[in-house]
């Protein structure tokens, strides 16, 4: 069981296969600011004074901001209330400050060169400026009259939340040094000097999500990948950071096509409990005292060495097969090798009858599922935090595995297996 675990796990650990027949997979990285670090550096660099120009009817007008902007994202759109204060002019005449919040809205994507860009419109007043105003001998209206005022205030606004947008969440100065990271091979187990080599490809972003005041982004490396053991292989020539491909959504899950390498000796530990020292029979008895198994032309051999009403050794066959509508593999053809044992055919048929084959056939088949979902499971704890580099960390867990064919070896079955899961990195 141990050396299926370790073949399991380093496998595992790959995010991709160089099979045609397994689909492509990516390592995932979320990247996520708050509302609260986008308010901070906005209101950084918004100044007091908004505008100052004509505000219709022959008026002036000077717009002053008052507070701290506000920021909250929802329905993947992030929310600006910027609250002000405006005074109107007319000759000698100047009204007492009005107070009020001016609205906007930001639909954020991503542009193929890792920017963000936002797209600002302006949704309407708060509810707290007077309808009229009397100014010297004219009669304002102040809620229609800073509709004239918005698009100048907005023009100074929108490069600004832009620019602090993307200078909270650094995209491309988190995504560049882990793309360069990934063409460095990765020590993944000492003691059997294992390494994982990626071969990044592409990489795919869906699109921004903006909900409960988080802005977060899903970014997706599209990479194959290889292990190898012995010394460190030589790293890949470093390809420059692609433009990112946006897609609506993209597949996080990764596949690993591997053989998984289940050992005779682990299934004859998980077949003691059942055959050794048990007795078999009901009228003619045959207690098993030792047993042994091998692989032989594409068949399991489990010699058995019986005392009692039968005192020798006997031998038993079974082939492995897989079913791909069940995703099993189960032992089948279970029988004794009747080849050149005639006279076992003739005097022991009552062996034929007992319950040795059936017992073997169960345990055989539930030991394969057991030791693969413990591997699973192992493989899912390892997997779900490995450090990569400093402040990197693989998160992941693998969900299920896609049993194929098995390969009856001399010392073991071999199994073609397609591991599915979803990898992601974390940054700290």
């Amino acid at each position: 069981m141990y050396r299926l675990y370790i073949v399991c796990i380093l496998l595992f650990l790959g995010v991709a296969s160089a099979s045609a027949a397994v689909p492509p997979s990516s390592i995932n990285l979320s990247v996520e600011a708050t509302t609260t670090d986008l308010s901070a550096i906005v209101n950084q660099s918004l100044p007091k004074e908004l505008y100052k120009g004509q505000g219709g009817l022959g008026t002036s007008v000077t717009v002053q901001r008052t507070g701290p902007v506000t920021v909250t994202a929802s329905d993947n759109f992030i929310y600006l209330t910027l609250p002000i204060q405006l005074t109107f002019s007319y000759g000698f005449y100047e009204s007492y400050p009005l107070r009020a919040g001016l609205r906007f809205k930001a639909r954020v994507n991503v542009t193929p060169d890792w920017r963000l860009k936002t797209e600002l419109y302006y949704t309407g007043l708060s509810d707290n400026l007077a309808d009229t105003l009397k100014l010297g001998p004219l009669s304002l209206k102040p809620k229609s009259m800073v509709e004239g005022i918005t698009q100048p205030v907005q023009r100074l606004l929108a490069p600004i939340i832009d620019n602090k947008l993307n200078d909270a969440v650094q995209l491309r100065a988190k995504v560049a040094p882990l793309w360069q990271q990934a063409f460095n091979p990765t020590q993944v187990n000492k003691e059997f000097s294992t390494w994982l080599k990626l071969t990044p490809e592409k990489i795919v972003m869906s699109p921004l999500l903006a909900t409960n005041n988080q802005i977060s982004l899903s970014i997706g490396v599209i990479t194959g990948a290889e292990i190898t053991i012995g010394p460190k292989p030589a790293a890949a020539a470093v390809r420059p950071l692609p433009p990112v491909q946006l897609m609506s959504n993209f597949d996080k899950n990764f596949h690993i096509q591997l053989a998984a390498d289940i050992f005779f000796e682990d299934l004859v530990t998980a077949l003691n409990p059942v055959l050794l020292d048990k007795t078999f029979g009901e009228d003619k008895k045959i207690t098993i005292k030792k047993f042994s198994m091998k692989g032989e032309e594409g068949r399991l051999v489990v010699n058995l060495t019986g005392t009692g009403d039968f005192d020798g050794e006997l031998t038993v066959l079974a082939k492995p097969v897989y079913n791909p509508q069940t995703n099993s593999l189960t032992f089948e053809e279970v029988d004794f090798d009747t080849k050149n044992a005639g006279w076992l055919i003739s005097t022991g048929g009552w062996l034929f009858s007992s319950k040795i084959r059936s017992t073997i056939k169960e345990k055989l088949d539930s030991a394969v599922i057991e030791q693969l979902e413990k591997a699973r499971i192992k493989a899912s704890t390892t997997l779900s935090s490995m450090q990569l580099a400093e402040r990197v960390r693989l998160s992941g867990s693998v969900k299920a595995l896609s049993l194929g064919e098995a390969a009856v070896l001399n010392d073991r079955l071999s199994v073609q297996v397609v591991a599915q899961g979803e990898a992601g990195v974390i940054l700290k």
